[in-house]
């Protein structure tokens, strides 16, 4: 069955001869709640957007840009995937594909355009692959610890805990949780010190059973 979700942009579809995976998902730093997505492509790249330390809001394709001819470039319109503003108030334009090598080439013409343009603008551009996401189990670990990312936590609590285990160095989430389980840290706080990046951790694939339930 089709289905249809509204950015402010565009209505998008699933229909297709390959259908799409649309939806929405809760954003703790979206403009709109919850924020909509276009690919799964697009909603990993929302993830890893929300998980930035440095970026304080996140808008699913907001805006479309119509940009000029200029004496080296033609005319472009385009609705890059996601804006995201900065904490230094700084605006960075987002684009969302699976991988470099599957572009096809009016793809690929597109991207380096709309880079260029932009580049004019003095407007920061990105294109984001989701295989790069995925290298090392890096986006299946902050899906994991988002969750936990959201709990609620007192400053004074918090701190403590990141006092007694901020003397040891980078490791994988099994061994932080074993560190955790020594210092008498529960796994939800471990859990949401590390997916706030106030814990070094050192990603890498997933086991069927790497986080294990927080019975706190």
């Amino acid at each position: 069955m089709g289905r249809k979700l509204r950015s402010p942009t565009r209505t998008i579809s699933n229909r297709g001869e390959l259908p799409r995976f649309i939806g929405q998902f809760p954003c703790t730093k979206g403009a709109t709640f919850p924020l909509t997505f276009d690919s799964l492509s697009a909603l990993l790249c929302g993830v890893y957007l929300e998980w930035r330390s440095d970026v304080v809001s996140v808008a699913f394709e907001p805006r479309e840009y119509r940009f000029e001819e200029t004496s080296d470039l033609p005319a472009l319109t385009c609705i890059p995937d996601y804006e995201a503003i900065l904490d230094t108030g700084e605006l960075e334009l987002f684009e969302a594909k699976y991988a470099e090598a599957d572009l096809r080439d009016t793809e690929r013409t597109k991207l380096k355009l709309t880079a260029a343009h932009c580049k004019q603008q003095g407007i920061p551009y990105h294109v984001i692959y989701r295989d790069i996401l995925e290298k090392d189990g890096f986006i299946d670990t902050l899906m994991l610890l988002r969750p936990y990312g959201r709990l609620q936590f007192s400053t004074e609590t918090a701190t403590e805990a990141e006092k007694r285990l901020s003397r040891f160095d980078e490791a994988p989430l099994e061994i932080w949780r074993e560190r955790a389980r020594h210092e008498g840290v529960p796994a939800g706080m471990l859990y949401h010190l590390l997916y706030h990046q106030r814990l070094p951790l050192v990603y890498r694939p997933l086991i069927q059973v790497e986080l294990m339930p927080c019975r706190a």
